[in-house]
């Protein structure tokens, strides 16, 4: 979405926070059921998991964590009004 929405734009800001939202809740999942399956052995030195994973919660938390950008999706919904709420959620 944050890609079809262009350099510019109504629709970029939305798209923007939607996806460092999901892409942020997903890299969260993705560590720990790394971790998990691996036993929790990544979190030592014997195995580089900590290094991808470590990676992962860097950039996760790099422009603004989730809740974050979910306020500002929140406020952007919020001021679509309650005629426009429905046509906001639905433009994408």
């Amino acid at each position: 979405m944050a890609a079809w929405a262009g350099a510019s734009g109504p629709g970029l800001l939305p798209a923007v926070a939607a996806a460092k939202v999901r892409a942020g809740e997903a890299a969260g999942q993705a560590a720990a059921i790394a971790h998990q399956v691996h036993g929790a052995i990544g979190f030592t030195e014997e195995h580089r998991l900590h290094l991808y994973t470590g990676r992962l919660r860097a950039w996760r938390d790099a422009f603004g964590r989730e809740a974050e950008w979910a306020q500002v999706l929140g406020r952007h919904l919020i001021a679509a009004g309650p005629e426009g709420l429905w046509p906001a959620i639905t433009a994408a």
